[in-house]
Parts: C-alpha cells; structure tokens; sequence
C-alpha cells in the first residue's frame, strides 16, 4: 500500500502546477483579469491632457533655447 500511496502524491506534485497553469493560461481568463487590472492601473486620458503636455514641452523647449541664444550672443559681445 505504500507505493501505492507515493504514487498518488507524484500525481498531485505534478498535476497541481499543470492544473493551475492550464487555468490561468486560459484566453477568457486572462483578458479578463489583465484587461481589469490594466484598466485600474492606467485609467484612459482624455486627449486634451496629451494637447496640454506637448504645448508646455514646446513652451519649455523654446524658453531653453532662447535662453542658450541669449548667453551664446552675451559671449560673442563680450569677445574683442
């Protein structure tokens, strides 16, 4: 009876993590549980938001630059 017994825990190592692999392998389930947890995670942005960062990031860039232009013709000035 005790082979008997060692076999039926090797069944149950083996087929539990294939169980449970084949589980959550499953397309329905899958989609589902990543479709709602990317939902929660990354709610959608309106596109006014993404309008609103590229204006300032623009804004930004041209302030940056006009300020090295500035400095670059401040040094010319200065040279003899």
């Amino acid at each position: 009876m005790d082979w008997k017994f060692e076999i039926f825990k090797m069944f149950m190592y083996i087929s539990f993590p294939v169980g449970i692999f084949h589980y959550f392998n499953q397309p329905e389930n899958f989609e589902e549980m990543v479709i709602k947890a990317k939902k929660e995670y990354f709610p959608p942005q309106s596109r006014q938001k993404f309008e609103e960062m590229d204006k300032f990031i623009y804004n930004y860039n041209a302030k940056v630059e006009k300020n090295r232009l500035e400095e670059m013709e401040r040094q010319y000035e200065k040279k003899p």
